[in-house]
């Protein structure tokens, strides 16, 4: 029912020009219920279940503290089709918007042109990066240089984030994709060393860029045609640290020991109830 869940923040992504631009011319029922029987009933099934809980208990507590041995990670993909005509080389837009928070209707819009696309207005973002696609003067060419970065170190999961990678794909129409695994990403941005919860602008008052996180040129979407689809890939990656596996050691040295004081502990807990 989600009665104790937070909603999660949705991650969208909008797209300055969507085609070549034209030219000018309910809860809970209340039911009665029989107390002194359901404390016995609860007597007897604790009793019952005590052994596997335990179980249970150290097999997720085990399994969470080797977790953070292990470098976390976890992927969004996102996508927007972009039109064309087959016969002429691919449109490529001049700006993204990558953004996860809790939307407010009409906030923010495709097809907004060299406009504002109005997702700088919405509150308590969790992530928000804005993308500049620029191009050769030959129009053979291409990188992605950010221009507005913001993250507040977590995912949508509320796990602890240290670094942030952007990967792309163009798909042609033509490809009919129907499944995201078969998409071969390429990494172009590594936003690492930044602080969380703090905005980072990449766009220089002389409509200049601090290059620091700017993509390499890409040639290799020069020889595409028509509509095709843009998919974003961002990848959200925490590193294992060395004291966790130093941690897990530990753990497993006492973990029959921890686990018998445990049962003992519990035996005498329900010795009282029983009486």
């Amino acid at each position: 029912m989600g009665l104790f869940n937070k909603s999660k923040a949705t991650t969208k992504m909008f797209v300055s020009h969507i085609s070549a631009p034209k030219t000018k011319g309910d809860l809970f029922q209340k039911k009665g219920i029989d107390i002194p029987s359901l404390a016995n009933v609860v007597k007897k099934k604790v009793t019952e279940i005590a052994p596997e809980l335990i179980e249970e208990g150290f097999k997720l507590f085990s399994s969470t503290v080797a977790g953070f041995t292990e470098d976390y990670k976890t992927e969004t993909i996102l996508y927007k089709n972009i039109d064309g005509d087959e016969t002429m080389p691919i449109f490529i837009p001049k700006h993204i918007t990558l953004i996860r928070a809790f939307f407010e209707e009409n906030s923010c819009s495709d097809g907004y042109g060299d406009g504002d696309n109005g997702c700088m207005k919405l509150k308590d973002k969790k992530l928000h990066i804005e993308l500049d696609l620029v191009q050769s003067h030959d129009h053979q060419n291409f990188y992605f240089q950010p221009t507005y970065y913001y993250y507040i170190g977590k995912d949508n999961n509320n796990k602890s984030i240290d670094e942030i990678s952007i990967y792309y794909a163009f798909v042609e129409a033509s490809e009919d994709l129907d499944d995201f695994d078969d998409i071969e990403f390429k990494q172009v941005i590594n936003f690492k060393d930044v602080n969380h919860n703090q905005e980072y602008s990449f766009k220089l008052n002389n409509n200049q860029y601090d290059t620091t996180f700017q993509s390499p040129w890409i040639h290799s979407e020069s020889h595409k045609k028509g509509a095709y689809t843009i998919a974003i890939k961002i990848e959200e990656v925490r590193y294992s640290k060395p004291f966790a596996k130093t941690l897990n050691k530990i753990y497993k040295k006492h973990e029959d020991e921890l686990k018998k004081k445990i049962n003992q502990e519990i035996k005498r807990e329900l010795l009282k109830i029983s009486k």
